[in-house]
């Protein structure tokens, strides 16, 4: 074609109605495999560190080795996702994700991998059948796990996410199955070894959107606007009502604290060292209040009600225990701020004392 001047071929297109190419959208790509083996591999990634963690939690309660491993990762449609994995029935538990990363977020355990869960949770003693009673046992096991899940992911990007209370529902079809909103959705699959006892493999469901939002924020980093710099603490309480961490009281200058009298403590030495360590300062880390600790058989376990009382290692009145990241750093006193639960530190651990608990 010479400049200015169009193909015989051109003009005959245009003579008979031909139309440009629509430019593609990214609400077109519904059935698209969204992800780039780049995309594809960072999520692997991310899964794997968050699923590894939240491994050893599950080690706890099965009192066996455990182990995620393998994740592999599609993004396509919802429906297409939903016949794959209600096929033979399966079970979801759910957490609804908020902060700078948000939607639903859906564990698939197949019907017969469940059931073998469930089994081995009761030792032996389940009927093979997912009744009301045997979902709230795979529940309240998954409960700590999916929200360790979460916080990792968090971790790992260098944010902070929150998840609603787990909610747990049993599809007998595809149909029935709940998964995130949207049309399209990103399946991890990984696969859980539990020894002694074989390979299930488990799906770790999120929209597109929220994959979208998971990228963007490892490729970028989190904005200002994500990070926390109130320099508040999270604190967890094994009894508390919310299954990651509660928040500090509102108000918090305008209530006293109720009927506790704290001795006079000597003054905190300030710590040293140069402008380094203020590059550390908006580091985030898990900390956690322990009232006491417990062995229990799981008969036991299973006859718990409400009334029950559980008796700790503890004796009354000792300090609780302060940890970070697992590790005691502090002791302290239990108060009560209005509605909330506070912690008064009355004691640092010294480092000599420290070292002699973690070679124990």
């Amino acid at each position: 074609m010479g400049e200015g001047s169009l193909s015989q071929d051109e003009i005959d297109a245009l003579l008979m109605g031909a139309e440009e190419p629509a430019f593609t959208s990214a609400a077109d790509t519904s059935g698209i495999d969204a992800l780039s083996p780049i995309d594809k591999d960072l999520l692997a990634d991310i899964f794997q560190f968050s699923f590894g963690m939240a491994g050893r939690n599950l080690e706890t309660l099965l009192s066996k080795n455990v182990k995620f491993g393998n994740p592999s990762v599609d993004s396509k449609l919802s429906s297409d996702a939903a016949s794959e994995l209600g096929s033979g029935g399966a079970v979801t538990l759910m957490t609804n994700l908020s902060g700078p990363v948000n939607g639903r977020a859906c564990l698939v355990i197949s019907v017969e991998n469940a059931s073998k869960i469930v089994n081995l949770l009761l030792g032996g003693l389940s009927t093979g059948q997912l009744e009301s009673s045997q979902l709230q046992t795979l529940k309240d096991t998954f409960t700590p796990i999916m929200g360790f899940v979460t916080i990792q992911i968090g971790t790992k990007l260098g944010v902070i996410i929150n998840g609603s209370p787990l909610e747990v529902s049993m599809a007998k079809t595809p149909k029935d199955l709940i998964l995130p909103e949207g049309k399209q959705v990103v399946k991890t699959t990984l696969n859980l070894n539990i020894e002694g006892v074989g390979v299930f493999k488990v799906h770790y469901v999120i929209a597109q959107n929220t994959a979208d939002e998971i990228l963007n924020i490892a490729k970028k980093g989190p904005s200002k606007q994500m990070q926390n710099s109130s320099g508040e603490i999270n604190i967890n309480f094994p009894t508390g009502s919310s299954p990651y961490s509660t928040s500090p009281p509102k108000n918090m200058g305008q209530v006293g604290i109720k009927g506790v009298s704290f001795p006079s403590l000597s003054n905190a030495s300030q710590p040293s060292g140069g402008t380094n360590l203020n590059l550390l300062m908006d580091v985030q880390m898990s900390v956690t209040v322990e009232l006491g600790r417990t062995k229990m058989y799981i008969k036991d376990i299973l006859g718990l009600g409400e009334g029950s009382i559980i008796e700790l290692e503890k004796l009354a009145g000792e300090p609780v225990d302060l940890l970070v990241n697992g590790k005691l750093i502090a002791k302290g006193e239990v108060v009560v701020i209005d509605e909330n639960f506070g912690v008064r530190v009355t004691d640092i651990v010294s480092p000599t004392e420290r070292i002699k608990s973690e070679s124990k």
